[in-house]
């Protein structure tokens, strides 16, 4: 009997597991609130998002509207968040061409969903569509369809083309005149 009680005794006079478990959590809170804050990359300023939605619904149906109002707040550039994907937005002439000239190479960051790959490893490295990383590569294709296709003398060179395609497709809505037209049917023709 006399060596219950000297337990009991014991165990109330040291410190129970409770107490030491509180006086670690504490000792590790206060260690992490002293610690110095990690590199942040800076962003521009912008609206608090919502976890997980972001500024979605700051956004509304009218986003041009929407993005106007809140540049005249948060100045010429601005950072979004649209659902977890962070966006910066330039809305005046300067703050575009800082974007796409002076910057183009950090900020070219594409978030492709994985649905969209192809089951071949190798057609997403040719892809510039599907790409999932900005690598070497992709900027090679891209400079490639800026500076071969998509160049004014380029563009200029197809507007005859443009144009035959075009007046394909009034003589076909021409026959097709009082009837309903499905867009599929309007392709199809076109691509005979």
């Amino acid at each position: 009997m006399e060596a219950m009680v000297s337990a009991s005794v014991l165990a109330d006079t040291s410190p129970s597991f409770p107490m030491l478990f509180l006086l670690a959590a504490l000792l590790l809170l206060s260690l992490f609130l002293k610690r110095k804050p990690s590199k942040v990359p800076a962003i521009p300023p912008g609206p608090k998002p919502w976890p997980l939605i972001g500024n979605v619904f700051q956004i509304g149906d009218k986003p041009h509207i929407s993005l106007s109002k809140l540049a005249q707040v948060y100045g010429p550039l601005m950072s979004l968040r649209l659902g977890t994907q962070l966006v910066v937005i330039g809305s005046s002439r300067k703050a575009a061409s800082e974007i796409l000239k002076t910057h183009d190479r950090e900020l070219s960051g594409r978030c492709v969903p994985h649905v969209s790959f192809a089951k071949d490893p190798k057609l997403n490295e040719d892809s510039i569509a599907w790409t999932f990383e900005c690598t070497d590569r992709w900027k090679l294709f891209r400079s490639l369809m800026r500076n071969e296709l998509f160049s004014s003398k380029a563009v200029d060179g197809q507007s005859s083309t443009r144009e035959a395609k075009a007046r394909e497709m009034i003589d076909f809505l021409r026959k097709k005149e009082g009837e309903r037209v499905k867009i599929r049917d309007i392709v199809f023709a076109l691509y005979i």
